[in-house]
């Protein structure tokens, strides 16, 4: 949509020259320039008035919609990774896998990162998603004790007490859910074909969209069917096999850690060196202090037991006669928490990322844009001099407009701003820049490769946290300090958790010269 008010003529001499309104109006429809702005991808009308020589530029900022929003699960990234997440399910199947003696360290590795990495990338526009205090970073090793605590005292003193049908319907719903991540994927499929079904919805279901709309009817694409079809049949499959299928289950548990990641977000970096080290306390006291306290492992003994089963972990079949603690235990496992606490700091390090992303691209063509609909505003009577002056202030303005945008997300995030109405959001600009969330990565392969090895020397069981953290908290610091950004890190704060859908207007007027 393009409107193009047009008033008063063209005169000479002393007289005004031109007292011309152009209305742009740009969020009518999809702008490739708009899509890819780095803050966010807004409605915007944009007024350029020119009067005796002097420009004014007015535009209205509404809040973005949620189609116009980047999501990641939608992309071809998103894609290739689903398919490497499936191609090492199945690598995980092969016989010459199973029998090497670094096939679990490979496998592990390989679900973890890759997991890490669908996580954080599918929560850089959740709405959803919770920040973690500092109070609660703090109060989280207590809660995870507790919970230990609980499981443990199941396991030992209430052996015929049996959970587990109750929590084989909870994991049987947390499954279907989880697996819905693949609708992503899967969507562009399903609009190529335009298959499509209508489905009303009840009315005393009060649904609503997410605009706060009611919701009385969905259009679904026959993709969205298979993938519920989908979820359903890997949550009755998990759950009939008793969990014991460990590539189902660990296909379920990885989608249930992404989405804790898509979920759960923390605040700062400060709060997640407080999360990450009580969490390692908390692993290491149950792992290596618990048997001179209590006279056995409890992590061992909890992640070992049969009273309490379910996606909780990663599993991979054991080599036959292997050495070591739970070497009667036929899967060599990584508990769900070594891929998701430090998973959490990764997440953080791609919001961080985001917010340094600077998208020339994004400038360039949102220019281009503003020229393209300048010109179509045109009468035809206008002087060369008149187009020069309407459709490069109308270029410059929107080029300013995505730098200034960038700039306040910066401030925001170091605390250097108050604004409360711009909206921002990420862009696919953060896929040309990751060097933090890179760095973590790299650094969490390097702890759970300790972690293997320490367990492969001593033949005890190890908190995988006594590695992980170290090393992924060490890879934030040593980049910081070699891009000489420790202070900024320090002081960031994630401005992208969540935005407003319901956010009003606001109006700036800029005077260019």
């Amino acid at each position: 949509m393009m409107q193009c008010f047009v008033n008063d003529t063209l005169r000479l001499g002393s007289a005004p020259v031109l007292s011309r309104r152009f209305a742009l109006h740009l969020g009518g429809q999809r702008r490739r320039g708009l899509e890819q702005l780095p803050g966010c991808r807004r409605r915007k009308a944009i007024t350029v008035s020119v009067t005796n020589g002097n420009r004014t530029v007015s535009d209205e900022i509404a809040a973005p919609a949620a189609a116009d929003v980047w999501q990641w699960n939608e992309s071809a990234d998103a894609t290739r990774t689903y398919s490497v997440f499936s191609a090492v399910l199945l690598l995980g199947l092969l016989p010459a896998v199973q029998e090497s003696k670094i096939g679990d360290l490979f496998y592990f590795i390989s679900l973890a990162v890759t997991t890490i990495y669908m996580g954080a990338h599918r929560g850089l526009n959740s709405k959803e998603r919770q920040a973690v205090s500092l109070k609660q970073g703090v109060l989280a090793p207590v809660f995870a004790s507790a919970a230990l605590l609980t499981l443990y005292a199941i396991t030992k003193y209430f052996p015929d007490l049996n959970l587990q049908t109750l929590l084989d319907v909870y994991f049987w719903l947390l499954a279907c859910f989880a697996s819905q991540a693949f609708r992503g994927p899967m969507k562009a499929l399903g609009k190529k074909s335009n298959l499509q079904v209508h489905v009303n919805v009840p009315e005393f279901l009060g649904a609503v969209g997410p605009d706060g709309e009611k919701v009385t009817s969905l259009r679904l694409y026959l993709t969205d069917i298979f993938v519920a079809v989908l979820g359903i049949s890997l949550a009755t499959l998990d759950m009939v096999s008793h969990h014991g299928n460990f590539t189902v289950n660990n296909l379920i548990a990885c989608l249930i850690a992404a989405d804790i990641m898509q979920l759960i977000g923390l605040s700062s970096f400060r709060v997640a060196g407080v999360l990450l080290i009580g969490m390692l306390l908390y692993d290491v006291t149950w792992v290596f202090a618990s048997p001179a306290a209590i006279g056995e492992n409890v992590m061992l003994k909890v992640a070992t037991s049969d009273a309490v089963v379910g996606p909780t972990r990663l599993l991979f079949p054991r080599i036959p006669g292997s050495l070591g603690e739970a070497s009667s235990f036929p899967f060599a496992l990584l508990g769900l928490g070594d891929i998701a606490i430090p998973g959490l700091l990764c997440c953080l390090a791609l919001r961080y990322d985001a917010s340094r992303s600077i998208d020339m691209r994004a400038r360039g063509i949102a220019a281009a844009d503003a020229i393209i609909e300048a010109i179509g505003c045109l009468t035809g009577q206008e002087s060369g001099d008149e187009v020069a002056t309407l459709t490069g202030t109308a270029a410059e303005d929107a080029y300013d407009r995505i730098a200034n945008l960038e700039l306040e997300q910066q401030d925001r995030s170091q605390g250097l701003s108050s604004e409360k109405n711009t909206v921002f959001t990420v862009s696919d600009a953060v896929l040309q820049n990751r060097t933090y969330f890179v760095s973590v990565v790299i650094a969490y392969i390097v702890g759970l490769s300790a972690a293997f090895a320490a367990n492969e020397v001593t033949g005890l069981g190890q908190p995988a946290l006594l590695y992980l953290v170290p090393c992924t908290l060490a890879a934030v610091l040593l980049t910081a300090l070699s891009r000489r950004e420790l202070s900024r890190v320090w002081r960031f704060r994630d401005t992208t958790r969540q935005f407003n859908l319901f956010k009003k207007k606001v109006t700036n007027t800029k005077r260019l010269q």
